[in-house]
């Protein structure tokens, strides 16, 4: 089944789904003249058949313009399409024809707000509490929309408004603290909250609110008995995530955790909010240990075992702890649940490539681009799958294919691309073409460490441009320091300057901060010979000898330089 087909078919059965709801609502619909027409629009919307349910509709409102519902269902199609300049015209004509259905207001509502026309919105709400003053949530809603809308102060004002018609409330109360937070006018918050805390509020917001204040106060302790007793009052699990970060705060990591556990552990708490918390924990905003994090994990995968997300968290901390078969065999399992998860293809072929298994990194990728075929990131990494395996005419085609789809990625995203056709091009020795990918990637993302140090190093072997070169290297080691490749390259091109004094400052860098290799005891070794220490620059090219292995080019310079004990180029 194609892409398009399988949003279709989903469409389809959502706007099904309220047609139904739509109908039982509806007494008089089986006497309607175009009942048998809207039984054809609900045959058709099962089998996905979007066009010819669209087009019935159109021949009911030709006939019949003023048929509510229809142009409900016109809007529903056209709104779950994402296509909201279509939708909203119908969810408005149903509205205007039925003001007094709810279904169709709060629909339209949702379609503007969406839309981010909240001027639309708020027309349209002062016109639905005009109609029903009493609605103390379509109060709320205003409220919420001048907000959202960086109207703050007319969104107190219409509090006062409703606070006279309605009289005092936590749950509109609430939302006034919350704007003066987001003001900045925290005591007066404060004075809100309080109130309704000594009333034993069961609104879980005056709680969480009030926490966060005496968090900003740095009255961590004060927060923390605050949201004890939210919990208590409200019986809302959500505030153990609020009830987390006061503990941390209170330098209290233990009882930290064990609020996040009890969090992830709650039915009551939706697992968009765990789900939140956890990308927070899996990216290291948070004390927690490995081992605490790969709990929250486990307790994700227990509890939901058909969401593709646990899984991958699982497979993320397991990643960060070097247990990679691990890591690959919970990305397996996530894409069996989500074949469309291009972040967990992009990790299984990832963990695939740093165990050295290019085959199955391979084999993953063609499976992802199948399912996913016009995905940047999949094809990308599936190039540098084929480059790792030496197959150097399919990491082309695959990383050029990726440059091709990655028109509607960010920058970050395409100075990847352009690095690794650097990267390969070299290795074509297709020089200039090399040269403009790096240029490229660099262009596109000036921080791109790896295009910026490749890129330098390629030169000072070549000889050109060697002012380019050292200030590509020197950036290279300001984005990171503690890189002993990165020190190694820049050492290299202040060599190829002649400035060998500065030279050998950033090659005993280099080999004090990174794995040992033949190519960097000979660069020490030509670099301490340079500096006039030939019984220096002697050892360090016996030792790069003995890591230099077979009858190598690279092997018999070496011993060139050895035996006539000077610098060969």
């Amino acid at each position: 089944m194609s892409k398009n087909k399988y949003f279709s078919l989903v469409v389809a059965f959502y706007v099904f789904l309220q047609l139904s709801s739509l109908g039982s609502v509806t007494a008089q619909q089986l006497e309607k003249p175009y009942h048998n027409k809207l039984m054809q629009v609900e045959e058709r919307l099962k089998t996905g058949d979007i066009p010819n349910a669209l087009a019935t509709l159109d021949e009911i409102l030709k006939e019949y313009p003023d048929a509510s519902e229809v142009h409900y269902a016109k809007a529903l199609i056209y709104g779950q399409g994402r296509d909201l300049d279509t939708a909203i015209p119908s969810a408005k004509s149903a509205y205007e024809l039925e003001k007094t259905n709810l279904l169709y207001s709060n629909y339209l509502m949702e379609l503007y707000k969406s839309k981010g026309d909240f001027a639309s919105a708020i027309l349209l709400v002062d016109e639905l509490i005009a109609l029903n003053p009493s609605i103390s949530q379509l109060r709320r809603e205003k409220i919420m929309l001048l907000h959202t809308s960086k109207q703050s102060e007319l969104a107190l004002k219409s509090y006062d408004e409703a606070v006279e018609v309605l009289g005092e409330s936590d749950t509109i109360d609430v939302l006034k603290a919350e704007i003066l937070v987001d003001l900045k006018r925290l005591d007066e918050a404060k004075v809100i909250l309080v109130k309704w805390q000594k009333q034993a509020s069961p609104i879980r917001q005056v709680y969480s609110t009030l926490g966060y204040i005496y968090l900003q106060e740095q009255n961590p302790k004060q927060s923390v008995i605050v949201l004890q007793e939210g919990l208590k009052n409200s019986k809302d699990d959500l505030l153990y995530l609020d009830l987390a970060d006061a503990m941390m705060a209170s330098k209290k990591e233990v009882q930290a955790f064990d609020a996040l556990k009890m969090a992830f552990k709650s039915d009551m708490v939706e697992y968009i909010d765990k789900h939140r918390v956890m990308q927070s924990v899996i990216n290291g905003q948070n004390k927690l240990t490995l081992d605490q994090k790969q709990e929250l994990a486990n307790i994700l995968v227990l509890k939901y075992p058909r969401i593709a997300d646990s899984h991958v968290f699982k497979g993320d901390v397991l990643w960060i702890k070097t247990q990679l078969s691990e890591a690959r065999s919970l990305f397996l399992t996530a894409v069996g649940i989500n074949p469309r998860h291009v972040d967990a293809w992009r990790k299984l072929i990832n963990v695939e490539l740093s165990m050295s298994d290019f085959k199955s990194a391979i084999a993953h990728g063609q499976e992802a681009m199948h399912t996913n075929p016009s995905s940047a990131i999949l094809t990308y990494f599936t190039g540098i799958a084929y480059m790792l395996d030496k197959d150097t005419a399919q990491a082309r085609e695959y990383l050029e294919q990726a440059l091709n789809l990655s028109t509607n990625e960010n920058e970050f995203v395409q100075s990847m691309i352009y690095g690794s056709l650097g990267d390969l091009y070299h290795e074509l020795k297709m020089v200039s073409a090399s040269d403009v990918a790096y240029e490229e990637a660099i262009r596109l993302d000036e921080e791109n460490v790896s295009a910026l140090n490749n890129y330098a190093y390629y030169l000072s072997l070549r000889k050109q441009d060697l002012g380019t070169a050292a200030q590509h290297a020197k950036r290279a080691n300001e984005i990171d320091p503690n890189s002993g490749t990165y020190q190694d390259t820049y050492a290299w091109v202040l060599f190829q300057q002649g400035n060998y004094p500065e030279a050998l400052v950033w090659i005993e860098k280099a080999v004090r901060g990174s794995d040992v290799s033949a190519v960097l005891f000979e660069h020490y070794g030509d670099i301490l010979m340079k500096n006039g220490r030939e019984k220096d620059a002697i050892k360090q090219w016996e030792k790069a000898l003995t890591l230099s292995s077979g009858d190598t080019e690279q092997n018999q310079k070496i011993k060139l330089k050895i035996s006539e004990k000077k610098y060969i180029d």
